[in-house]
């Protein structure tokens, strides 16, 4: 008796332990479904020995699965995955099986019902694009599931040597068809901006053709070839047919990416010559890198240098490549972590913001590496956050590096106006100098000639005109020659007082300016001056200004006088604000004032209004031709 309640007691123990095996719960799927997530309503089965059949495998014992997805972490193992379907109605129902992970490299789905089995195509990433059952970047397989019918699936996963993460979802096939398209809106929006960025990098490559903008192009295109890669919409859309780059794309993109940042980094901060041990530590993990990525394609099957490839899409042991992926991960850590490292320790050292500011970038960056390690380790479900979190951090450090760039290239250019301006101010500190140097012996030399030669000359001709009374039957030649003399001593005091206006010491500038017109009126009896001014402050008037505009007006006078054969000329005088307006218009036969320009008086006039900040304008009137120069009142000399 005591024997039989063991056996009792013990086979109601063991089907208590097996129950949730054997009975599992099937999911509904009537008229009201629409969609649901399979992940907590599968069973799991691991073949270590990777030989399982369909056939044994519907025999075999299954593990409840509870976790939020299904994420088995870096397996060596094929999985078998194990659900079932229930249609309560009178209608046979449509269903879709959606697998979110587009990196799969082999899966098959087996529907059992009734005893009937039912085997879709194999496929994969290590087949063709279009070696699928429905045409899309996740892989999609159609479920019927009859009126008052419950149906058995089986799914095969072969990713061994790799990380394993089976996210399933099951829609109804109408309701799956009216919400596709956010999955292409959103990776679509976030694959434009890449494209952008991508388009902006080279042109600023082009343009700059510098080694920053050619590791910011670098980084760009690489983290653009990640997440095409990594949503699956480069195998669907642009290398449908390459399955040796299928399964590559992602590690190599993402080791380039690193190479690219550091290589970045390196220049940006000029690690070589500011931190030199920096330098070294940076130029190390670009080296270990280099040899990943080398390891990695040194087993592609498009460019196998071994006879057994372990990362062949049919042939390939997961020993190698597990150790391979491991590798990869804890190097991707630790190259993602030193770039943060980096930017704060330059922050430290430098207080600049753009240290800072690229380690917020690249701490994006390792959040982005660290979510997809720990997914990849198992530590995470594989869900919809951890798998746009790559897509969303990657967008946003390169919106951080683009702005570092940006902005270095604005301190660059605010450097270089700062210089140029700098340059633009020694010129003109020298131009004035210059000028005033030249008033200094412009006054030096009036002053000879007014006191030495002009009085000289003044002499002799007292003397000659004494002399001249003297002679006999030669009075007219001397005449001639006391006249000419007297001639001869006016162009001196003429040219005495051109050099140096004694008359801008004594009257001030519309003084002087009255006296020179007046003195032209005289020596042109057959032309009209007239001069008009407003008050000016004199007090206020630099020497250097004052005697500008008088050389101006004296030059551009004896022009109108000379050369423009016209009978009126107005010289006017304003104030404008804070600047004096010279104004001298004439009615004459005028000029073409670009091929005039050309002259030494017209280049000396525009030469010198420029070195006082001021501006030269020739204006043709319909008879004649009006020439303006505005200079300011209080201009900086520099003395």
């Amino acid at each position: 008796m005591k024997r039989l309640f063991r056996r009792g007691v013990g086979c109601v123990a063991l089907a208590v332990i097996l129950l949730p095996v054997y009975a599992q719960v099937p999911v509904e799927v009537g008229n009201h479904f629409h969609e649901a997530v399979l992940s907590r309503q599968t069973q799991l089965l691991e073949d270590l020995a990777k030989r399982l059949t369909i056939r044994e495998v519907i025999d075999k014992p299954f593990t409840a699965y509870t976790g939020p997805s299904i994420n088995l972490g870096f397996s060596d193992s094929f999985y078998w995955v194990r659900f079932r379907l229930h249609n309560p109605d009178s209608v046979q129902k449509e269903l879709l099986l959606e697998v979110e992970n587009p990196h799969i490299n082999k899966l098959r789905l087996f529907t059992l019902s009734q005893g009937r089995l039912k085997t879709s195509m194999l496929t994969g990433d290590h087949f063709p694009f279009h070696q699928r059952p429905i045409n899309h970047p996740h892989f999609l397989f159609p479920i019927t599931v009859a009126a008052h019918q419950t149906i058995t699936g089986y799914l095969w996963v072969d990713k061994h040597g790799e990380q394993i993460q089976i996210p399933l979802r099951l829609w109804d096939k109408d309701y799956f068809s009216t919400n596709d398209y956010k999955l292409y809106l959103f990776v679509g929006l976030m694959l434009g901006i890449g494209g952008l960025y991508c388009a902006v990098s080279l042109l600023a490559l082009l343009f700059f053709r510098l080694r920053l903008t050619l590791y910011y192009f670098s980084y760009t295109i690489w983290v653009w070839v990640f997440l095409t890669a990594h949503t699956g919409f480069g195998f669907a859309f642009l290398w449908p047919y390459a399955t040796w780059w299928t399964s590559a794309a992602r590690p190599s993109s993402t080791i380039l990416i690193y190479i690219s940042s550091l290589l970045f980094i390196q220049n940006f901060f000029r690690l070589k010559q500011s931190y030199p041990f920096v330098y070294r530590y940076t130029q190390v993990v670009i080296g270990i890198l280099a040899t990943l990525l080398i390891i990695l394609w040194s087993h592609n099957p498009a460019l196998g240098l071994f006879k057994n490839y372990w990362y062949n899409p049919v042939y390939y042991s997961g020993e190698w490549l597990l150790r391979f992926m491991i590798a990869t991960h804890l190097v991707a850590t630790i190259c993602l972590s030193s770039v943060v490292f980096i930017g704060l320790f330059i922050y430290a050292k430098t207080r600049l913001p753009e240290g800072l500011w690229a380690a917020i970038g690249y701490l994006m960056m390792l959040l982005s590496g660290m979510s997809i390690t720990l997914v990849h380790a198992g530590y995470l479900p594989d869900n919809d956050i951890t798998q746009n979190l790559p897509l969303v951090a990657n967008a946003f450090d390169t919106i951080i590096l683009s702005f570092l760039l940006a902005n270095r290239f604005k301190n660059i250019y605010l450097q270089n106006a700062q210089i140029s301006a700098e340059l633009a101010e020694q010129r003109q500190r020298n131009g004035i100098q210059l000028l005033e140097g030249q008033i200094i012996e412009r006054k030096r030399l009036s002053q000879e000639l007014h006191d030495g030669i002009s009085l000289a000359l003044g002499n002799i001709r007292l003397r000659l005109s004494i002399l001249a009374e003297k002679l006999n039957g030669q009075q007219a030649e001397a005449d001639y020659l006391v006249e000419a003399l007297g001639e001869v001593g006016q162009d001196v005091r003429q040219f005495s007082h051109a050099l140096s206006p004694v008359l801008l010491e004594r009257y001030g500038l519309i003084g002087a300016l009255q006296e020179l017109v007046q003195d032209i009126q005289d020596s042109h009896p057959a032309l009209t001056l007239t001069f008009e001014s407003d008050s000016l402050p004199n007090e206020d008037l630099q020497p250097l200004v004052t005697q500008t505009i008088y050389q101006i007006a004296l030059e551009l006078l004896n022009n109108a006088t000379r050369h423009a054969q016209s009978q009126r000329v107005m010289v006017q005088l304003t104030q404008s604000g804070r600047a004096l307006v010279l104004t001298v218009s004439d009615d004459g036969i005028g000029y073409a004032f670009q091929e005039s320009r050309a002259g030494i008086g017209l280049q000396n006039i525009e030469a010198r209004v420029q070195l006082l900040n001021g501006r030269f304008m020739v204006t043709p009137l319909p008879k004649g031709v009006k020439h303006t120069v505005e200079i300011p009142i209080y201009t900086k000399l520099f003395s």
